[in-house]
């Protein structure tokens, strides 16, 4: 069904030009009476803010942390290719390589109060199992090294 259309009604041909131009008051919130909204533009620098912020925090960490870090990884990469090859059936070695383990563990715990963000529910999470794992491969390590010894 078409419309009846009247190439000279005024009405009708502005309503047709302000549609096909669209509302210039759309999505303009911040001319909204208690709005906060900022736009695309003020939302990308402040993601842009928390991205250098967080490149900073990353950056003013201690280089000591990150050579422990390196040789915690090295050593625990070394203790399990050893004892998954050469020392497979070496009890004293397996001792040793638990002990390391939970050492590691209680290292990395200790190193979690240099964190400069406030830990959040997975990191406390992640801070108990480090200290649970800390504790009972320590324990476990020295008590098989003292039962061989």
């Amino acid at each position: 069904m078409a419309k009846n259309y009247d190439p000279n009604n005024f009405d009708q041909r502005q309503a047709e030009i302000r549609k096909a131009k669209g509302n210039p008051n759309k999505n303009i919130h911040h001319k909204k009476k208690n709005s906060n909204y900022q736009g695309y533009a003020a939302a990308q620098r402040s993601a842009e803010a928390a991205r250098m912020e967080d490149k900073q925090q990353r950056e003013s960490q201690p280089l000591w942390i990150t050579i422990v870090m390196i040789v915690i990884f090295i050593v625990l990469i070394a203790v399990l290719v050893l004892m998954n090859g050469a020392m497979k059936g070496n009890a004293l070695f397996a001792q040793i390589a638990t002990l390391t383990i939970g050492l590691s563990c209680g290292i990395l715990f200790s190193l979690r109060r240099f964190n400069k963000k406030p830990e959040q529910g997975f990191q406390k999470i992640l801070s108990i199992v480090l200290a649970v794992m800390a504790v009972v491969y320590s324990f476990m390590g020295a008590y098989g090294l003292l039962k061989l010894l």
